[in-house]
């Protein structure tokens, strides 16, 4: 009896839910991130929280995939420690909530309907949203040729992510949220992130000895 009612309620779900004659189980298997794409999405993860660029359990992670999709951490996931059900895909271009993706899913939407962006990281590298959470910017002319690799950075506040301001972009410091950081890949973003905190470690040292101005 309970086999034939839990066949039925499939039946049900699968005729309501089906897209484009597939069935929800054969949706569901379509959308998970496997193979070698799952395999890099979780080493770049545990990368970024053994190099400490975001914390574990607040820091978002996602990644452009085909067919206007793209998949990011669920919320109360660990970035080192991602089961299959910690990644989840969401439409491109819907800007409405969805309780399964990441608290920021709408920022990850606008990066990369905004930009040619293909992996997006929300982290909380140390140093640098310790200058940002003081109205600083790292200083560039510390390093050119490192801060050459992150690309431009901006800091603004959450009500400020807009189009406009994200243009030329690779990093949006938000104070007392986290670090946007967009690149070409997941191993792109990487190193724009560690370049950014190496930067900031440069610029806190170097002010700590009055070597540099804060309004670098």
């Amino acid at each position: 009896m309970f086999a034939a009612y839990k066949n039925l309620v499939w039946s049900v779900v699968n005729l309501v839910n089906s897209p484009r004659g597939r069935t929800y189980h054969q949706q569901r298997d379509r959308l998970l991130l496997k193979g070698q794409e799952r395999r890099q999405f979780v080493a770049a993860a545990g990368q970024i929280v053994a190099n400490r660029l975001a914390l574990g359990s607040l820091g978002e992670l996602s990644l452009r995939l085909a067919e206007n999709t793209l998949a990011i951490t669920a919320p109360n996931s660990h970035l080192a420690h991602l089961a299959e059900t910690d990644i989840v895909t969401c439409p491109l271009a819907p800007d409405k909530p969805d309780n399964t993706a990441a608290a920021h899913l709408a920022w990850h939407r606008l990066i990369y309907r905004e930009t040619s962006a293909q992996a997006v990281l929300l982290g909380h590298p140390q140093v640098t949203i310790t200058l940002a959470n003081a109205g600083q910017l790292p200083d560039a002319q510390l390093m050119p040729a490192m801060w050459a690799k992150i690309g431009g950075v901006v800091l603004l506040a959450e009500s400020e992510l807009l189009p406009a301001t994200l243009a030329g972009q690779h990093v949006a410091l938000i104070p007392q949220v986290g670090a946007l950081i967009w690149g070409s890949s997941l191993e792109d973003v990487l190193i724009r992130a560690e370049a950014l905190e190496y930067v900031s470690q440069l610029t806190a040292i170097a002010r700590q000895l009055r070597l540099t101005s804060a309004s670098s």
